[in-house]
């Protein structure tokens, strides 16, 4: 079984599900190259943060 496929809202690139998060109250996917992870505390300290934050 292949792993979903979702298109990064930042990047454009097709990435796995796995590979990224939802932002925006769930309405965006962004890759983790893009976005890190939200989930994470160094998420919110990093200069190059998301967009969508």
């Amino acid at each position: 079984m292949e792993e979903k496929t979702i298109k990064c809202g930042k990047c454009g690139k097709e990435k796995p599900e796995s590979e990224g998060h939802y932002v925006l109250e769930g309405t965006t996917f962004c890759c983790e190259k893009c976005c890190g992870n939200p989930e994470d505390k160094k998420h919110d300290e990093n200069a190059n943060m998301c967009e969508f934050c």
